[in-house]
């Protein structure tokens, strides 16, 4: 045990695990499990292994070193960056550290499974993952070496792959119930996974970095990022279509201002550019753009430079709207009924 824990040891779990012998730290995001922290890692994957045989989950184990070429077949070893370790062979072969085994579980699926009489099948492993963290933090919630328990079914049509996925989720509740945790499962964003339905499970924790949208009355919970909002509904106006002259007012609030209208009932319009395009997002005037549920509809890209907007547009940023626009636009759900105030793509 320790009387002192280093001073970097932000987060409460990380001092009480240091002082009390659990782990060592032996470099920024790599630890050393002594035998007591070892005794607990294993009585949780004694957990976790109980419920995922209660599913019919077949553990395997996947290596931890993996060669490019799997890797360039689904195109993420040229999407992926920094965060994943890459190596060349002594034949200087490239070669990479697993952070994830999508890429080899699909390997072996495709050269073990010949029949839709072969499935469903549910595999599963408990293995070393890295991971090269920018800021590796608060012990071992986010470390460069870690150990993931990560399963994976197979199945024949669209119905199966929801009776897997379901007792996945009840799997997970009965582990994380048995751990002693609270949790909220949540939906989520699949990210560099993909797909079109992910429900991540959070613990709440001081040391945490996510935020949960959560509703007592319905039961709605969703990561932030994804959560979907109800508004205040405005109370509808019956306007003309009119150009009012706004002299040096750019932004939202100030037009707002001179206007004596809130900022609900206007629309707001940035310049986003893609890979491939421009495109003009539309939110509602009182409402902030969220970066990661556009980039789920158009993919990545990068708010456009003044320059861009002018030479895009005709105009500069603080008169821009929809109208009579050439461009791809993606609005709000908000914005589908009423009647809004918008830039008029004219410079006053």
């Amino acid at each position: 045990t320790l009387r002192e824990v280093p001073a970097d040891a932000d987060a409460v779990s990380h001092r009480l695990m240091l002082r009390a012998g659990y782990m060592r730290q032996l470099a920024a995001g790599l630890y050393i499990f002594l035998p007591l922290g070892w005794r607990a890692l294993d009585r949780i994957n004694a957990i976790l292994k109980e419920e995922m045989e209660s599913i019919s989950a077949q553990e395997i184990s996947m290596p931890v070193l993996h060669p490019a070429e799997v890797w360039q077949q689904t195109g993420r070893w040229n999407t992926i960056g920094d965060e994943m370790f890459r190596l060349k062979d002594r034949t200087g072969r490239d070669m990479c550290l697993g952070m994830t085994h999508e890429e080899i579980m699909t390997w072996l699926a495709s050269r073990e499974i010949r029949s839709y009489r072969d499935l469903p099948q549910i595999w599963y492993q408990i293995q070393t993952k890295l991971r090269d963290e920018a800021r590796p933090k608060s012990g071992v919630l986010r470390t460069r070496e870690f150990t993931m328990k990560d399963s994976y079914s197979f199945d024949a049509d669209e119905e199966s792959l929801d009776r897997s996925y379901q007792l996945h989720a009840e799997a997970y509740h009965k582990i994380f119930q048995r751990c002693g945790l609270k949790f909220h499962q949540v939906e989520s964003d699949p990210g560099m996974m993909g797909g079109a339905v992910s429900h991540e499970f959070m613990a709440p924790s001081p040391a945490g970095e996510d935020e949960v949208a959560l509703c007592d009355k319905c039961g709605y919970s969703a990561n932030v990022e994804l959560a979907i909002s109800i508004p205040p509904e405005l109370k509808p106006q019956e306007w003309q279509i009119e150009e009012v002259h706004t002299p040096e007012k750019r932004t939202v609030q100030e037009v707002s201002g001179f206007l004596k209208l809130s900022p609900s009932y206007f629309i707001k319009s940035i310049l986003v550019i893609t890979d491939k395009e421009p495109v003009l997002a539309l939110v509602r005037g009182d409402q902030d753009l969220h970066e990661k549920k556009l980039t789920k509809i158009i993919g990545s890209h990068r708010p456009a430079q003044k320059t861009e907007v002018k030479d895009i547009l005709g105009v500069e940023a603080g008169f821009i709207g929809p109208m009579n626009q050439k461009i791809k636009i993606i609005a709000d759900k908000t914005l589908r009924e009423g009647s809004y105030v918008s830039g008029a793509n004219k410079q006053h």
